[in-house]
């Protein structure tokens, strides 16, 4: 009877997420045509891309097709709103091997410009390093818990380890503080399932309403097993590098100040070169 009701209970809070999660409008990504140049343009002039308004991965998307109708040597000055692409362009720029000249900030504007150096596709694949790069999704305890295992045992192996954060991800790594009012009904329907800090994750499986998490939080102590919150910050000052997903921010009502210090916000191409150089991937 009680396993009935922890089964119902789950069922309805995923239906209850996914409901969240259509109401912000995660699907309705402008399409990459509300983007591109206008046809008539001369190859000598520079190409302007209109990205403002797009999230990750929209912006990136936009300079790849205007960089695609491009010819060698041409330049492609783009606008985008989405704060995530500052270091999104360094690494769209060194994985595809076209050169980026500029990137200015002016009123939440960002413009960054490029010449095309190379085909799109034929840039020169790096060579692997000794690195490691995990993706968290989950936000769960246990989950967690292998993350920062990994990750802490690449760095004692002398293993570079880049971590990217996304979705219930952020929740591992926010201070624990008060979480800010929210904006709208939206918002605060969310935040209600959403932990606080990584000491409020649940268990993947058997959570028991946290009654599971506490009986492994309590078994981790007595066999003298680092707590979650222990291995995060260890980890990241022995050197990972921590970067959060810049549009799962927003869609979660998480701003930069409640991420712990020290973390990078970026997108889809900062973890994309960071991976592509890497030997070992995980996505956890």
């Amino acid at each position: 009877m009680f396993s009935s009701v922890l089964i119902f209970i789950t069922i309805v809070r995923r239906t209850f997420l996914t409901l969240c999660l259509f109401s912000l409008k995660i699907v309705n990504m402008p399409h990459l045509e509300d983007f591109q140049r206008t046809d008539g343009q001369a190859a000598n002039e520079p190409i302007r891309v209109d990205a403002k308004g797009s999230q990750c991965p929209g912006p990136i998307m936009s300079l790849a097709a205007a960089m695609s109708d491009a010819q060698l040597g041409q330049k492609i000055i783009i606008d985008v709103t989405d704060s995530g692409f500052k270091q999104d362009a360094v690494s769209w720029s060194a994985v595809t091997g076209n050169t980026m000249e500029s990137l200015t900030e002016d009123n939440g504007v960002i413009t960054a410009c490029f010449t095309k150096v190379v085909e799109m596709g034929e840039a020169v694949i790096p060579t692997k390093e000794d690195m490691l790069t995990i993706v968290v999704f989950s936000g769960e305890m246990d989950k967690g818990l292998a993350a920062f295992n990994i990750a802490l045992g690449a760095l004692a192996m002398g293993m570079k380890v880049e971590m990217f954060f996304t979705f219930w991800g952020l929740s591992l790594i926010r201070k624990k503080a008060k979480r800010p009012s929210p904006k709208n009904i939206k918002e605060a329907m969310l935040g209600q399932v959403l932990p606080n800090d990584d000491n409020n994750l649940p268990m993947s499986r058997e959570n028991m309403l946290g009654l599971g998490a506490a009986m492994m939080k309590s078994i981790m102590k007595d066999k003298n097993v680092p707590s979650l919150d222990f291995m995060i910050h260890l980890a990241k000052y022995n050197g990972a590098k921590f970067i959060a997903c810049k549009m799962s921010m927003d869609i979660m009502n998480i701003g930069q100040e409640q991420l712990i210090d020290g973390i990078e916000i970026g997108g889809v191409a900062t973890m994309l070169e960071y991976a592509r150089k890497s030997n070992v991937n995980f996505f956890i």
